[in-house]
């Protein structure tokens, strides 16, 4: 269990985590709040049994920075919360976010594309799209969602840091509101490798 969770920090940065596994160029992963992840099967329209269950680095043989097949490697992630990494296919569609949500379930959603996109994190609310969530410039400033303000302190988004610092700054507040940080142990964990049918 966290600590303070409106105050912890990770052991080690988030960035640097991603960059040491490939992820530095093209990231996508949602959180969900349920460990039920035969259900998260059932609502992205596949069948829990047609997963193969593998490690990271087996995943990561799938990873593509591109629109084709949508493929997922998902599993637990703390006590509560599940997570989907994106492999290929650049982000889960909204409808599929939205049925994900559905029923007051939350959906975080980090993204970064290099060269591209700076990185946002997103936030979806029983099947409805409610904002993005962002440290303000400064302690007490606007943000779009307001409900996550207690989980800014000290990650503001100051002028003067880089695009990688502004996400590792997302990444801390979703470990934040999860309960967990992404850490050695989370690229430990086995998950289950998915092929997502969908219409673009």
């Amino acid at each position: 269990m966290m600590q303070n969770p409106d105050r912890a920090l990770p052991e080690e940065s988030q960035w640097d985590l991603l960059a040491e596994h490939g992820l530095e160029s093209w990231f996508s992963c949602q959180w969900v709040d349920t460990e039920d992840g035969n259900e998260i099967a059932r609502r992205l329209g596949v069948d829990p049994r047609d997963g193969t269950s593998c490690d990271f680095e087996t995943a990561m043989q799938s990873y593509e920075a591109g629109p084709g097949k949508l493929i997922i490697w998902a599993g637990k992630h703390s006590a509560g919360w599940s997570t989907i990494l994106t492999l290929s296919g650049v982000t889960v569609p909204p409808h599929l976010t939205e049925a994900l949500s559905a029923g007051e379930h939350r959906v975080l959603e980090a993204y970064f594309v290099e060269e591209a996109d700076p990185g946002k994190l997103l936030y979806t609310r029983d099947g409805e799209y409610i904002g993005e969530i962002f440290p303000p410039s400064s302690p007490g400033g606007w943000m779009e969602v307001p409900e996550f303000e207690a989980y800014t302190n000290g990650l503001e988004l100051t002028d003067d840091i880089s695009d990688a610092e502004a996400f590792d700054r997302y990444m801390c507040m979703v470990g934040r509101i999860t309960g967990r940080f992404i850490d050695r142990a989370w690229f430990a964990t086995t998950r289950t490798l998915y092929h997502i049918q969908h219409e673009a």
